[in-house]
């Protein structure tokens, strides 16, 4: 990569990206509010990591090789809904897909992966599509988007739990890191799914159902 696109890597992983994420607790606060004990939540963060991450980063990963080729992203988007059961989950990521969209729209309005996003009557999609149509204009390649998928999605969910159960921020980091560790071996693997059919099917069934009811209460600090 060069360093243009080592630049955006980072400000993909910046928390202070003025995107939305800082409003989503990657699924930390629904499973709070079950039960889920402080020091339960490293588990559910590697947990999550390996399912609903891991289909987030494929999703990403396909995402771009249709921007770098010129096809649509529409199959994409059918193939994760496919894949993320839980309807509050996929309107939380589309949410979030909106912010980065926004954001993406305004620092590159020439590019043309990022302009089919919303060519004709297209909804707006979700995060991971998005994620994977900046990786196209910004030259990232698909290992780092894989990474910087995971990472935010751990990270998030940190920041979060900071905010919801107050702790030493060092031990934030030692999830992040356990977190992101979960899924390295298989980074190089993510990185070469090349159809939509190929996104992993793995979700979080319990995850998912707390997400279902955390959409229902209004009192939240987060979106899910």
């Amino acid at each position: 990569m060069d360093s243009a696109a080592h630049t955006v890597t980072m400000l993909l992983a910046d928390a202070r990206l003025p995107s939305g994420g800082h409003a989503f607790s990657a699924g930390v606060e629904p499973a709070i509010q079950a039960g889920l004990a402080r020091a339960d939540v490293g588990a559910f963060l590697r947990g999550r990591a390996r399912t609903t991450t891991l289909v987030d980063a494929a999703t990403a990963v396909v995402a771009r090789r249709a921007g770098l080729s010129g096809t649509p992203y529409a199959p994409i988007e059918r193939a994760w809904a496919a894949r993320t059961p839980s309807r509050a989950a996929r309107i939380a990521s589309m949410d979030l897909g909106r912010g980065l969209l926004r954001l993406a729209q305004r620092l590159w309005p020439q590019s043309p992966a990022i302009a089919a996003l919303t060519a004709g009557d297209a909804a707006t999609p979700p995060r991971p599509i998005v994620l994977g149509a900046i990786a196209v204009h910004a030259g990232l390649d698909a290992e780092t988007l894989v990474r910087v998928a995971v990472y935010d999605d751990m990270a998030g969910g940190v920041a979060a739990l900071l905010k919801l159960d107050p702790g030493d921020p060092v031990d934030g980091v030692r999830l992040v890191i356990d977190a992101c560790a979960a899924v390295d071996p298989l980074v190089p693997q993510l990185a070469a799914v090349d159809s939509p059919e190929a996104i992993p099917a793995a979700s979080a069934p319990q995850a998912e159902a707390w997400t279902e009811v955390h959409a229902l209460t209004n009192r939240r600090l987060f979106r899910a």
